[in-house]
């Protein structure tokens, strides 16, 4: 590994909670991923929106990274993108080449993992721009982020466009308390949570169930700790990682793919950014 794709100093990926869940166990998250497909045209219809502003060209190059199943590389595609999806999920890799051959969409996926995009991708740069959907970021604290950002500004284009959907620090902060609970399929999802605001990082114990009633049986319990932002730490990590800051957008619910003011109340965070020249 070259000192550019170097993990951030004491981290073993191999009992990281990322490998565990989506190397080791994807079929848990599977149906989670499935289940944000139904929001995907509407994320899709967003991003094509900031491509234009952000002069895109209309059949550009785009990395979509940790693209899951490809849900938005595959309808970026449909609208003429030249895309390539990485992610470090053999098991959604495998989905997204299957899905983007029965479609016959101009998409391509790898597997690999984000701290090594660098060496990854060299081949395959430079990219007209870049995409990191549904909190994608933040896994590996500040330093992997610091990292994985580095890394993408130097597969950029000059004057690509860098997108990111990811959590906001100031909605947390209001509304994060205590337990918490998902279903998607016969997967629940039980959180025990406490967002940390020393650090900004929400510190959780995931415990998977899988089953209804009497089948109900526990497959997996992983504790994780996730770095999030509020727009001035994101942008100025951001602009330590090479890119320049151009806009930020808000939504109050991660279903509302309007691209709002950025408020306290705003869920998810849109942030944009461009390669300088």
């Amino acid at each position: 590994m070259t000192e550019q794709s170097k993990a951030p100093r004491g981290l073993d990926r191999g009992e990281h909670w990322t490998h565990r869940l989506f190397v080791e166990k994807p079929e848990l998250y599977l149906p989670f991923l499935e289940e944000a497909a139904d929001r995907a045209p509407a994320e899709t219809e967003a991003l094509h929106g900031l491509f234009e502003q952000e002069r895109v060209p209309a059949n550009g190059r785009v990395l979509d990274v940790a693209c899951g199943l490809g849900r938005h590389a595959l309808l970026l595609a449909q609208r003429g993108y030249d895309m390539v999806g990485v992610d470090i999920s053999p098991l959604y890799v495998d989905k997204a080449t299957d899905a983007a051959s029965k479609t016959g969409a101009r998409a391509r996926f790898v597997v690999g993992d984000m701290l090594d995009i660098k060496n990854l991708m060299a081949d395959e740069s430079p990219f007209d721009a870049i995409i990191s959907m549904f909190t994608s970021n933040g896994y590996y604290g500040r330093d992997g982020d610091l990292e994985q950002f580095g890394q993408l500004r130097r597969l950029a284009a000059p004057g690509a466009a860098l997108v990111v959907l990811t959590a906001h620090l100031e909605w947390m902060a209001r509304n994060i308390e205590g337990p918490g609970l998902d279903r998607a399929g016969e997967i629940r999802i039980v959180q025990d949570r406490q967002l940390n605001l020393e650090t900004s990082t929400l510190e959780s114990e995931w415990s998977f169930f899988e089953g209804r009633g009497e089948s109900l049986r526990l497959r997996l319990k992983l504790g994780m700790e996730h770095r999030v932002y509020n727009l001035p730490e994101f942008r100025e990590l951001l602009e330590e990682a090479g890119w320049a800051f151009v806009t930020s957008f808000g939504s109050e619910r991660e279903t509302d793919c309007r691209l709002q003011e950025l408020t306290p109340e705003s869920k998810t965070m849109w942030v944009v950014a461009r390669a300088g020249d």
